[in-house]
This record gives C-alpha cells, sequence and structure tokens, in this order.
C-alpha cells in the first residue's frame, strides 16, 4: 500500500511523510475508545440541520417561522433563514430595474437589517391622519402549470426576431439565440426554479446596449434628504441635522445617433410587444421612464433610453409584478421581461389598520418580516461608508461632544394604499399577501414601503 506522495508506508526518505507521522496525536494517545468516538460522532450529526436547496430564495433574512393559516387549517409558511448568513434576491416580480436575468437568481445583494446596505435604516411613523381600520383581504397564489415553456419562447423569438435553434428543457429551461450573448437572445424559467408556478421570461439585444459612460457611479440619494456617503458637508463641523446636497452625476458620454425615442413611441412599441404575447394590456398600470441615467448619461440627455412598465392589477390591487422593456434610439429594444401565471386568490385574510400595521415593522417580534422599500427608476442610494470604516471625522455638537451614528431616518408616513407584497415560502413557492403600500408624500417620486397588513394571528413566532 502507498502513500498519496507514491511512496509505501514507512519509507524514511519522504520527509513529508515523516513529519505528518511524527506529529500524528494517535502516536501519544494511549488506544483509542472507539465505541466512546463513535457515540460522540452520532451525537454531533444529530445536530446537523438540513438546508433546503431553496431556502436561500427569501427575499428578507428571515429568522422565525411564518405560517399562514388560509381556511380551515390549511397553510403556507413563510421560508425560514439565519439573518447572519443571508443573501437578499431581488426578482423581477418585486423590482423591475433589477430583473435583466430570468428569475435574478444571480442578482444578489448581502444586507444588514432592513435599509443597512444603503446607508441608514428607515424607522416609519405613521402621520396624524392614517387610519388604523382593519378588515379582511384575499391574497394569491400563482398557477403556470399549463404553460408550454418551449411553445411560449418559440412566440417570445418570433416578437422579438431572435434567431437561433430553441435548446434547453422544461426542467432547467430554454433558452434561444447567440451563445456568445454579443447579440440577442431570449429564456424561459425551468421548473426546477419556478416550480411550475411563475414561469418568467427575459429578452436581451447585447449588440445595442450601450457602454456605462459615465465614470465612477455616483453615490447620492436624488429622492431623500438622507446625507450619508455625500460630499458637501464638513461632518466634524456640522451641525447636529444638517444635511447636504448631492453631487452631480459624471457624464462624458458622447451623444448617440439615430431618432431618439419619446414616451409615447416607446409606450406603443412595448403595448405591440407585449399584447403579441398575451399579456392583458387593460389590467395593467403604464409607465415610462428616462433611462438614460443607467448607462451614466446626464439629465439632458437621460431621455436616450426610456424605461417602460407594466405593473399588473389584480381586481384593482396593484399586485407589485410586472412587465418591463428598455427602448433606445431608433426603436431598438435593448432588453424586456416578465412572467406568465394564472393568479388563485386565497381565503380571506384578517388584515390590521395601517396605522398599526406601520408601528409593528417596528416591533422586535417583526424586524425579520421588515417593510421593503418600493425601488424606482431614477433613484440612487448612497453606500453605506461605516462598512470597513468611516474615513470621515467624527460629528461633534457645539460643545464638543461626539455624536455617535444610529443609523436610522425617521420617516413620516402621510399616504397608505391597499396593496399585495410577495413572499417566498418555505417550499420556494411564491405567494401575495395583503400589504400597506405606504408613502412619505402624495408626490410621484415620494420613497415607498410595502408593508404587510395579515393580523398576528397568521404569524407564529415561536
Amino acid at each position: 500500500m502507498t502513500n498519496e506522495f507514491g511512496k509505501e508506508f514507512g519509507n524514511e526518505g519522504d520527509q513529508a511523510w515523516e513529519l505528518l507521522r511524527a506529529n500524528d496525536p494517535a502516536n501519544s494517545a494511549s488506544v483509542p475508545d472507539l465505541a466512546a468516538i463513535r457515540a460522540s460522532v452520532l451525537a454531533e450529526s444529530n445536530k446537523v440541520v438540513t438546508i433546503s436547496k431553496r431556502s436561500w430564495l427569501a427575499p428578507v433574512a428571515v429568522a422565525a417561522s411564518v405560517a399562514l393559516f388560509v381556511g380551515g387549517g390549511a397553510g403556507y409558511t413563510i421560508a425560514a433563514q439565519s439573518s447572519s448568513d443571508s443573501w437578499f434576491v431581488y426578482s423581477p416580480i418585486s423590482a423591475p430595474e433589477r430583473s435583466s436575468a430570468v428569475g435574478a437568481q444571480d442578482q444578489k445583494l448581502s444586507l444588514a437589517g432592513d435599509f443597512a446596505g444603503w446607508g441608514g435604516r428607515a424607522y416609519l411613523e405613521a402621520g396624524s391622519d392614517i387610519s388604523n381600520t382593519s378588515g379582511v383581504q384575499v391574497g394569491y397564489t400563482f398557477d403556470a402549470s399549463d404553460v408550454d415553456r418551449k411553445a411560449q419562447l418559440e412566440v417570445i423569438a418570433n416578437t422579438f426576431l431572435v434567431d437561433g435553434k430553441i435548446t434547453g428543457s422544461k426542467t432547467d429551461g430554454y433558452f434561444v439565440g447567440d451563445k456568445s450573448y454579443t447579440k440577442a437572445v431570449a429564456q424561459i424559467s425551468g421548473s426546477s426554479w419556478d416550480l411550475s408556478q411563475l414561469v418568467t421570461w427575459n429578452y436581451i439585444d447585447s449588440s445595442v446596449n450601450p457602454s456605462y459612460c459615465g465614470g465612477d457611479i455616483p453615490m447620492y440619494d436624488t429622492k431623500s434628504s438622507s446625507s450619508a456617503g455625500v460630499s458637501g458637508v464638513d461632518v466634524a463641523t456640522a451641525e447636529p441635522g444638517a444635511t447636504s446636497k448631492p453631487m452631480p452625476a459624471p457624464s462624458e458620454c458622447e451623444t448617440p445617433g439615430g431618432n431618439f425615442p419619446t414616451d409615447e413611441s416607446a409606450l406603443a412599441l412595448a403595448k405591440e410587444k407585449f399584447i403579441a404575447l398575451g399579456f392583458n394590456s387593460e389590467s395593467a398600470s403604464w409607465s415610462v421612464s428616462d433611462n438614460g441615467g443607467t448607462w451614466g448619461y446626464g439629465t439632458e440627455l437621460a431621455g436616450v433610453y426610456k424605461l417602460v412598465t407594466a405593473e399588473v392589477s389584480i381586481d384593482g390591487i396593484a399586485s407589485n409584478q410586472f412587465w418591463t422593456m428598455t427602448v433606445g434610439p431608433d426603436n431598438k429594444i435593448l432588453s424586456a421581461n416578465g412572467f406568465f401565471a394564472k393568479f388563485v386568490p386565497t381565503a380571506e385574510y384578517k388584515i390590521v389598520g395601517a396605522r398599526t400595521a406601520i408601528e409593528r415593522s417596528q416591533n422586535g417580534l417583526w424586524v425579520n418580516l421588515a417593510s421593503q422599500e418600493v425601488f424606482k427608476d431614477g433613484m440612487v442610494y448612497p453606500g453605506d461608508l461605516t462598512i470597513g470604516g468611516n474615513s470621515l471625522a467624527v460629528a461633534r455638537n457645539q460643545v464638543g461632544q461626539p455624536i455617535l451614528d444610529a443609523g436610522v431616518y425617521r420617516v413620516t408616513i402621510s399616504k397608505v394604499e391597499t396593496s399585495l407584497i410577495s413572499w417566498y415560502l418555505n417550499d420556494g413557492s411564491i405567494i401575495l399577501l395583503p400589504a400597506y403600500l405606504l408613502s412619505e408624500s402624495d408626490s410621484e417620486d415620494s420613497r415607498q414601503w410595502l408593508q404587510l397588513a395579515i393580523a398576528d394571528e397568521y404569524v407564529d413566532f415561536n
């Protein structure tokens, strides 16, 4: 018998082998108690927790299991996961501007807490006019079991003029287009990812996608007074509560050629393509925004690219499920994505009043079911400079005492709307739950959060 170095055991010429033997703890030990060792190993093995292959899908770090009981004892359980090593997943069903990949399973941001990764945690407080009326509301699950994935991808390829042979399988999903990804491609998800529940599709044409041309990505917030990570204020001498103005975004971008899209032309093109895929345009809320900032263009050229968003409504309630399309000069489509599914209503849930839901968001028992901020096109959030150390001087008050930064900013909610929020369950499936859409103000660019509205009786904190 030989060791891994190709030498026989006991060969005195092999220094590595001799050192390994010399440092073997067994050389100085008595005869090992094999029964005791075996018992110890078995005892430790019983402590191993089986990890579900889909447990990382939870959109937030959930340390508590939440049982959602529907009707006569049937229930759904929200995925549980340790907050110490969690990943946040932003899928196209809840964040259209982050949905360039099917299912967005590779678009992960490691965040700590509700908002810490963006520079501070929002502390939501109810304004004086916020109602606290309770009631009932249904939730929804998805069903796409009757979707022929390959046939749907053929329709997508024909609609977006993608050349190539369709490859893949029902389990892994299907692909068509340039395998080098330098030209147009289209994809549709497989049952191993979507569980035949929410079949997502994606189109992208890298040949018409511009390169980012704005230099370093600006770390500033255009929509709030948060000054984390923003220059323009002397932190060492600033008075408490002082805020800074955001830095202007750098722009060294050449003006693209061709006819620039208008809101109307981009919207018409998106409706044409989506309707060709069977999308019900009447049940959606459509919006168009300038998307040039994504590629580094300043405000003067932001309209070179348009982002069209179609938010699906269910029984008149915003579902926070989207189809999106990005359009560039000469009506060239840079990317598009959406989903195929039926919405299946659950039994009614009792819901708490909006004021209670807001107050509950700051309750320690609910921190793992945190409010989800609604990320909007054009909103750039500050990086958290406290990670890895903060090079800025310590802020001090008027008498020179250091001021501790709690990483919290207080937000007064002044507007509440009935909505739905998506959650991944323990089996990897998705459910839409009753929620409130909370707005800081009535303006269109107000920061917003989605907060669970279900009553405490559907939650198991044990």
